[in-house]
Parts: C-alpha cells; structure tokens; sequence
C-alpha cells in the first residue's frame, strides 16, 4: 500500500524500566521527573523518568534514542547506570526491584506519520507515530485516534462505503483535533537531537517560541533512520574490552543494578522451548564476519534481554551467532536497530512472551 511514501524516515527509542517497591518516604505517590542526558554523553538521545505510584510503587526507567552512533552504546546498561546515580539511588535505597520491561516507541514525530487510511483500513496510535517525544506521552492521543476513527468508521457504515474515498475523512479529523495542536508544535523535537544534545538543546528553545520551528524558521529539521547512524568500530579508540571501557563504573550488584538475564527473570518471560525461533536471521555469515570486524557485533548490546550471543563453534573455533530467542521481551529493538537490517522479528508461533501486567 505504500504508505509510508513521501514521509520522513521513523526513528525509534527503547524505553527500559524497572517497577521498585521502596521504603515510604522515598518518593511521593504521584510526583512525576523527568531527566535528560546523565548517562547518555553528548551525541546521544537519552533521558529518564521516575513516577510515583500508589503503595510505595516506583515506575522507573531510561529511555535511548535508537539512533545513538556509538555501536558499543548498551541501553540495558545506560538504564542501570542511571539509577547509580546519587540522587536515584537515594530513592531506590532499601527497596526492591519487582518487575522489569523494555519496549520501542516511535519517536519521530510527525513528519515520520504514514498515510493513515486505506481501503478497509484505518492507523491509530503508536502505529501512526502519535508519541509526543517532547512530553514521553502517547497514550492520551492514542485514545483520541481511536475515538475519532470510530467516528469515521461509523460514517463509513451509513454510507456502506470503506474505501479511501470515506476512511480518508479520519486524516481530516486528526488534523482538526487536538492531536495535530500537540504534535506539529513538537515536529522537529527529536530530529533535532540528531546534531547532538547541545546544539538540541538550543533548536529545541527555539521551537518552542517559534511554534515548532526547526532552529526558529525551518518547517522540517531532515533526519534518517537510526540504523544508518550507528559507526563503525574503527571510528572509535577501543582497546581490548572495549564494552568494559565503555562503561567502566558498573557493577551489577543485583541490588541496584541487574544484569540482563536477572532482569529477564524480573520480566516474567515464558516462551514454548520447542518452538522455531521468531527471531529470523536472514544471513549469519554477515553476523560471524561483517558484523564482528565492522560493529562488534551490537545485537548482543543493543537487545536488553541477553537474547544474541557470539559463541564459538568447538569444531571450527570460530565465533558464531547463538539466539536465546526464549529471553526475549518483544522489544523489537534487534528489528530496528540492527545495522544490516537482516534481523526479522515476527510473532511467536507459541504464543509466548513477557508478562507485562502492572506494568
């Protein structure tokens, strides 16, 4: 159907979370922060968020931008580094961590919309990129898409008609609701990030008082997928362990920070064993020698759920790609992100998955 022609290439963030039991006194049932940067460095789209819930319930998590160019950038690992941070810790201190999720969300905004209608069908939500990336808020929009396209399909009942010529009313309907107000206001938000937090930070201030306005008068701040940002080894001055330079100060205590098979556990993960895999690798000879020389082989960093391992083949001691496709908690990170866009995730045929309830 085409319909993501004439559109700006979507961009993508994976939000990493972990609910806490704390101490009362901790932190306040509905008290709401937001942070931007620490750990993430410069160049990198990251920010986290802490809420408050009823019984001593913390929501929090960390969110980086898939579209970060370091390819030893470990989301798992900026998440767990957040919370070591003082002011976190403090709040985490003598608490328990009870479940843990990650997911992807669109975060291009409105220039990386689809058409939106088609004949017998009709896009809503997260699917038609209604995440306000400014305010990390979607659901709001999501509801009101579907309202309105219940609306449309209504009208498309008492003309008996659900071809376009009908169903292209619900685009009418978005842009004259509040959605468009949110969302156009934010167009460029993320796009912008793109040049590097700094420089964000100044476009950012600018399109707020200019109503969306890249850098004050651009209508559109261009930007490309994620996958095609991420460099090569070789740009960077690795020695040895690179990920450990990386991230030198972690240490996964499982107390305050988790390991990503701990996590796994946190996340109530339950797949048939006896299934094929449904993650689908098109060409794993890319993986053992492409991969390994020019990245390093990001899927075993950029999947928050220890799913891909390199391990070595005892007959030819020659590293290999291993899928633990059990460990998975459909992020659908490693569909996106993956730098030879040669990793496919489709539905479990058993029907398996992560337990996200309370979540």
């Amino acid at each position: 159907m085409n319909l993501n022609d004439g559109v700006e290439a979507q961009v993508f963030s994976l939000g990493v979370k972990e609910l806490w039991e704390v101490p009362a006194g901790n932190f306040e049932e509905g008290k709401v922060v937001h942070t931007l940067g620490f750990p993430s460095d410069t160049q990198t789209y990251g920010g986290g968020w802490i809420y408050g819930m009823k019984n001593n319930i913390v929501s929090i998590g960390y969110v980086t931008g898939l579209d970060y160019k370091d390819p030893l950038i470990d989301p798992h690992a900026e998440f767990q580094k957040f919370k070591t941070h003082p002011k976190i810790a403090e709040i985490l201190a003598g608490g328990k961590m009870l479940k843990y999720g990650a997911k992807t969300i669109n975060a291009g905004g409105w220039h990386t919309m689809p058409k939106l209608y088609a004949d017998g069908v009709l896009i809503i939500g997260d699917s038609a990129s209604f995440l306000n990336g400014q305010r990390i808020k979607g659901i709001h929009t999501a509801m009101k898409s579907g309202m309105i396209a219940a609306e449309t399909i209504v009208s498309a009942f008492d003309h008996d008609d659900f071809t376009s010529k009908t169903l292209r009313h619900f685009k009418e309907k978005i842009d004259g609701s509040w959605i468009y107000d949110e969302l156009y206001a934010v167009r460029n938000f993320h796009a912008s990030f793109q040049s590097g937090r700094w420089s964000a930070l100044i476009n950012g201030g600018l399109q707020f008082l200019s109503g969306g306005y890249a850098w004050g008068f651009m209508p559109i701040e261009h930007h490309v997928a994620g996958h095609e940002r991420m460099e090569m080894l070789k740009d960077y001055d690795y020695q040895g362990d690179a990920l450990a330079q990386r991230y030198p100060d972690l240490k996964f205590d499982n107390k305050l920070a988790f390991d990503k098979v701990t996590d796994v556990y946190y996340g109530a993960v339950s797949h048939n064993e006896d299934q094929p895999s449904h993650l689908h690798i098109l060409d794993t000879e890319i993986c053992a020698t492409r991969c390994a020389e020019e990245y390093g082989n990001p899927c075993q960093r950029f999947c928050p759920a220890a799913v891909y391992e390199m391990e070595e083949n005892a007959k030819t001691g020659r590293r290999e790609i291993k899928v633990n496709f059990s460990n998975c908690v459909h992020c659908k990170t490693c569909d996106i992100a993956d730098p030879y866009q040669i990793i496919n995730w489709v539905t479990p045929e058993g029907g398996g998955g992560p337990n996200y309830k309370g979540m």
